[in-house]
């Protein structure tokens, strides 16, 4: 992981040059490159979908190779993966063979891995949804009820194959912010930790894995639970932790001295936030935190990942938002509760830290 520091400066200096770019061509020709992105995520998807970073991962292999792995048209595949290629996705190696770059790496197999993120967020369920955005503008109700009769996670809990892919997904995603987290929070002060809604329990075992002298408690319904049993497992952190099975709008432990929530606001509208937030400032000790892990949109025009989360948000979830700083010291206060400080990371999320009102 490179230094904070640098990784400002190569950001900020990225959005001087994207910025310069905006502004010296004409508008219609930048406006008219987005349009790429249309289908170079589909390929992603494939090459996710069809695990091809994997099949690389012993060295170069020509496409017709690759096919008759796969069972796919090989002329159809070399078109896809040059596509790629050509945005530093796979790299094209003599006619018509590929290699892994450090790009199509991240779709490999292993700790480090973002390809079933990829297999969810661009699967046929998401992008349905992310194509009805008009019509979810159109009456405000998110494309996922409207389509599918029911949430995001009723739709999942009522599909394995697509629930096992979403948890796979979410654990690549905690990995890759787990280090930013480490590095820009302390939980050394604290003595007991909840993490509430905290499903398989990743992120709880690596807290506790680093801070040996924590007590933890994961607070879930039970089959997140059931999931997590094997993770603390793994880590070596079973003896120190808790699994509590319950429904955080109604209530959650008492007397911890850290609340954990992590990607679950964001899930929620503001009513239903302040619920969850004042069900835990009715358990907390005076001297309790709420650690919240989100991201924020920043003020302004400025470019932010957060943004266009706040899009997939607004068609997936009822209610679902990303939230400025403003939002958040609002719902904070409506709940009794006062934001202390924010921790930015490296990674497009920050750390929000909270305490009763006094």
């Amino acid at each position: 992981m490179p230094p904070k520091l640098l990784v400002n400066a190569i950001q900020a200096l990225r959005t001087i040059l994207f910025a310069l770019y905006k502004r010296l061509f004409p508008g219609r020709v930048v406006l008219y490159e987005q349009f790429q992105y249309l289908y170079l995520l589909p390929a992603l998807y494939v090459a996710a979908e069809f695990n091809i970073a994997e099949s690389l991962r012993s060295g170069k292999k020509s496409v017709d190779e690759l096919a008759r792995e796969l069972n796919v048209s090989a002329e159809a595949l070399f078109r896809v993966l040059r596509a790629l290629a050509g945005h530093g996705i796979f790299r094209e190696s003599g006619e018509k063979c590929f290699l892994n770059t450090r790009l199509s790496k991240p779709l490999m197999d292993g700790n480090e891995s973002l390809r079933n993120m990829f297999r969810h967020h661009l699967s046929p369920l998401n992008w349905k949804i992310a194509g009805d955005l008009l019509e979810t503008v159109k009456t405000g109700v998110d494309a996922c009820n409207r389509i599918y009769g029911k949430s995001i996670y009723d739709y999942l809990s009522d599909h394995p194959d697509s629930s096992k892919i979403f948890d796979k997904s979410m654990s690549d995603l905690s990995s890759m912010g787990l280090a930013p987290i480490l590095r820009s929070y302390s939980f050394s002060g604290l003595r007991s930790l909840a993490d509430i809604g905290g499903g398989g329990g990743f992120m709880l075992a690596n807290i506790l894995a680093a801070n040996s002298k924590l007590q933890g408690i994961l607070f879930d319904r039970q089959a997140a639970l059931m999931k997590a049993e094997e993770t603390f497992s793994r880590y070596h952190v079973s003896d120190r932790v808790n699994l509590v099975e319950g429904d955080f709008l109604q209530s959650v432990p008492g007397d911890i001295d850290g609340y954990l929530l992590k990607n679950i606001l964001h899930n929620w509208d503001d009513q239903h936030a302040i619920l969850i937030l004042s069900t835990i400032r009715k358990s907390m000790p005076d001297y309790g935190k709420v650690i919240i892990i989100e991201m924020i949109i920043p003020d302004g025009n400025r470019s932010s990942m957060s943004k266009l989360v706040d899009i997939q948000m607004l068609t997936s979830m009822p209610g679902g938002k990303e939230r400025t700083r403003k939002e958040f010291e609002m719902i904070l206060h409506e709940a009794g509760l006062t934001l202390t400080r924010v921790c930015k990371t490296i990674a497009p999320i920050n750390i929000l830290e909270a305490q009763r009102i006094v």
